[in-house]
């Protein structure tokens, strides 16, 4: 009788029901061990070093750039200027306003050059580049470069660039890049006309900096006829058609672009920027490849930053303290250029302006304006926690201004579950959302049933506390390419190769946990490929939370066609119809024989073993939560010190918890920095304050509290896997949580309002001012 095959197959050690498990990460053994490549390990061989002369003015007219010295510098081999770049038939970083299928609320773009064109419009703007033998010579060369410049008029501040009276682009007509409308304003107008009382409030959402680890960096090469850059990025196939297709306009099988290892990127590793452009065309003349790293402080300077919007916000009141209808401006700094995704803030904001609270009437004018500053473009949220921010800060306030408690408003205006399916005044679908049971969740994470006996002992001991929360519903739909999945048998193994790029997100693990368990594959067998066009061709990177839910069901959509592609092979190999053949663990048996094989027999007989797909539907739900925060303020300083802080996230179904737990910890660590320290400051004559990490007030791990999280899974009917994309949520909820509990702590001096970041120095003079009012 014939013994049954396939037996080599089962692996005790393999849990077959990897989905849900905490599976620890798999990139993180080379990593520890210092087997990780990243962008500045690449070791090409006759490299040469590219170094920016960046412009030292917020805004000048450029009248002379003396290059020949240099150009006979020692090791100098290229000095590029912006006009040997128009000679090339280049000038301008493409931009990709409008997204597809998105409505334009703009009125005009602001294109970057690569190199400056005549003028430089903001500190750390691209002037010229210099590539040597060495670092140290390309720095040197940099250096020795003689420009002239007749500095002009600089604006920095969004509000006053409104009035256009100081023009960031010297002879434009005005610094309005788009001006857009939305909700219904008369609606609007008859809640305010009613109103028991009109609640209003300006709220500045600070200008941030990403700070991922790993600066951006590249290197570009050039061979026969071939470009290829090697890039820190998010999202290669984008950079791959924006370089093929507008940039160099040549084929798009002549432009690799490879990401290694991704030490972090949160929305700003998304675009192109000059500095990519600058290598490839320096590897074409030169015939070697060309390396540029940032230096913390050139990224600090050059970078797409994040936020830096301001807000007045109105609210229409009823006696019950329940919000009828909201009325709100938002005033956008977009920097010196239209950055590529500029505008995607704006499009994802808009809809959480009325939170999750049933508000019958909304009503936003969303303006941006330029200044002579860094770009900004999508950070982590994109557009999401800057409104959510602004939502519940007036929450807070019209408790105040009502006497009552802020929980408790919360609660009167929340959307209720009975209430659903409802639609927003803006836009936003909510279907089985349970807000309510997210806020308390939340409250327990951080017990919130003793906070008054521990705000009476804090009285005791001088310190003041207080309690925040915030709640939100990050609304992800959109009009997302689908995540393409290729599965190819390679050496033993099946290579699982995806459209996606990831920047630390933990991708490698999640992804071949859906994989293995779809396939009956241990990991061991699984090998994991993204981040470059010449393996995978097609492909749209990591962003808005996408990864996962697109992503993943594209993992889960490949995994089974390719067992009904083996059930073929499978058939072959056991003498029976394909119909006969069942597929469970890892091995096919033929029904009537019990005979079965394994994929080992199935590679054997199908080396080129390969099949590919995509998940089609928009794949985003609707993940919702709320974040809780406990404080203590030391009135003799001004410091803020969080005591507890609580998570409560409903993810969708949870491929590995010990991702999501990681995830949410580092969106709250951002999200408290924003609040607590960070910002990119600017002097009125466009100099960068706070161009090193002594003057960035980035937040670190020992000023982070013990985060309680209380996850749920609601399963997302929009994708079959049923998962949600929580990658940006806790960022999102963080930051007014902790505002929230501060100005909470502050409340009994009459403190209403502080903006971000709450600074000692901040917080200590709005004490002293509350004191000297109070004396009065």
């Amino acid at each position: 009788m014939n013994q049954p095959r396939g037996e080599q197959e089962q692996d005790p050690s393999r849990t077959t029901e990897l989905i849900g498990q905490s599976v620890r990460r798999l990139e993180d053994d080379r990593f520890l061990r210092g087997h990780g490549r990243f962008l500045d390990d690449l070791d090409l061989p006759d490299v040469l070093h590219g170094v920016v002369l960046r412009s030292p003015h917020g805004h000048a007219r450029l009248t002379g750039l003396d290059l020949e010295v240099v150009r006979a510098m020692p090791g100098v081999r290229l000095v590029l200027s912006y006009s040997d770049l128009r000679e090339a038939g280049l000038s301008k970083v493409p931009l990709d306003i409008p997204p597809p299928g998105e409505p334009v609320p703009h009125a005009h773009c602001a294109e970057q050059p690569i190199l400056a064109d005549g003028f430089v419009r903001f500190v750390g703007d691209t002037v010229a580049f210099v590539v040597a033998e060495t670092l140290v010579q390309a720095r040197d060369a940099a250096e020795a470069i003689v420009a002239d410049y007749d500095i002009l008029p600089a604006i920095v501040d969004p509000t006053e660039a409104l009035s256009d009276q100081v023009l960031a682009w010297s002879g434009s007509a005005t610094n309005v890049v788009f001006d857009h409308h939305e909700g219904d304003a008369d609606a609007v107008d008859a809640a305010f006309a009613t109103a028991d009382r009109v609640i209003e409030l300006d709220v500045v959402s600070n200008r941030i900096d990403a700070l991922p680890l790993e600066t951006r960096a590249c290197v570009g090469a050039f061979a026969g006829g071939d470009f290829t850059l090697y890039v820190s990025t998010q999202r290669v196939h984008i950079l791959q058609r924006a370089l093929a297709d507008r940039v160099f306009k040549v084929g798009r099988e002549r432009m690799r672009v490879v990401a290694p290892d991704t030490g972090g990127g949160f929305g700003q590793k998304n675009g192109l920027y000059p500095e990519y452009v600058l290598c490839l065309e320096a590897a074409r003349r030169l015939g070697r490849a060309v390396k540029w790293v940032a230096e913390r402080s050139e990224a600090l300077q050059s970078d797409c930053h994040g936020r830096d919007n301001v807000f007045t916000i109105a609210a229409a009141v009823d006696a019950g303290a329940r919000i009828r209808a909201i009325r709100a401006t938002r005033l956008m700094n977009i920097g010196a250029y239209t950055a590529p995704r500029a505008i995607v803030p704006v499009l994802n904001g808009l809809t959480h302006l009325t939170g999750v609270y049933a508000i019958p009437a909304a009503h936003a004018r969303v303006q941006g304006v330029l200044t002579n500053t860094a770009c900004t473009s999508p950070f982590r949220g994109a557009g999401r926690p800057e409104n959510v921010q602004c939502c519940e800060r007036l929450i807070d306030v019209i408790a105040r201004d009502y006497n009552l408690d802020p929980i408790d408003v919360r609660r009167r205006n929340l959307i209720a579950l009975a209430a659903q399916p409802c639609v927003s005044p803006l836009g936003t679908t909510f279907e089985r959302a349970d807000f309510a049971a997210k806020l308390d969740d939340a409250l327990a994470c951080i017990d919130h049933a003793g906070f008054a006996a521990r705000r009476k002992q804090a009285r005791k001991r001088g310190r003041l506390r207080g309690l925040g929360v915030a709640l939100y519903a990050e609304d992800l739909h959109g009009s997302h390419e689908p995540i393409p999945v290729h599965l190819r048998h390679r050496g033993g193994k099946l290579a699982v190769m995806v459209g996606s790029g990831s920047a630390g997100h933990g991708h490698e693990t999640s992804f071949l946990q859906i994989a293995s368990q779809c396939l009956g594959l241990p990991l061991a067998r699984l090998a994991f490929v993204q981040s470059d066009t010449a393996q995978i061709p097609d492909g749209v990177g990591t962003a808005a939370s996408w990864s996962l839910t697109l992503g993943g069901s594209s993992v889960h959509v490949a995994s089974a066609r390719a067992v009904e592609a083996a059930k073929s092979i499978a058939a072959r190999l056991l003498d029976c119809g394909s119909s006969d053949v069942a597929f469970s663990d890892g091995l096919f048996r033929a029904s009537v024989t019990n005979r079965v094989v394994g994929w080992s027999e199935i590679f054997e007989a199908e080396p080129e073993f390969a099949v590919s797909a995509s998940f089609d539907g928009s794949g985003q739900g609707l993940p919702i939560g709320c974040h809780a925060c406990e404080v203590e303020v030391d009135p003799d300083t001004g410091d803020v010190t969080i005591v507890a802080f609580g998570v409560a996230q409903d993810a969708g179904r949870i491929i590995n918890p010990m991702l999501v737990t990681g995830q949410l910890h580092g969106g709250v660590a951002q999200g408290i920095g924003q609040a607590w320290s960070e910002r990119i400051a600017y002097a009125s004559d466009g100099q960068l304050m706070s161009g090193s990490l002594m003057d960035y007030g980035v937040a670190r791990a020992a000023d982070l509290p013990t985060i309680g999280t209380r996850l749920s899974q609601q399963w997302d009917d929009s994708n079959p896997l049923g998962v949600k994309g929580i990658g940006e949520s806790a960022a999102t909820g963080s930051s007014p949580a902790f505002v929230n509990a501060a100005l909470d702590a502050l409340a009994p001096l009459g403190v209403r309002h502080l903006d971000m970041p709450l600074t000692p120095e901040k917080v200590f003079a709005a004490i002293r001012t509350a004191e000297i009012c109070m004396q009065k």
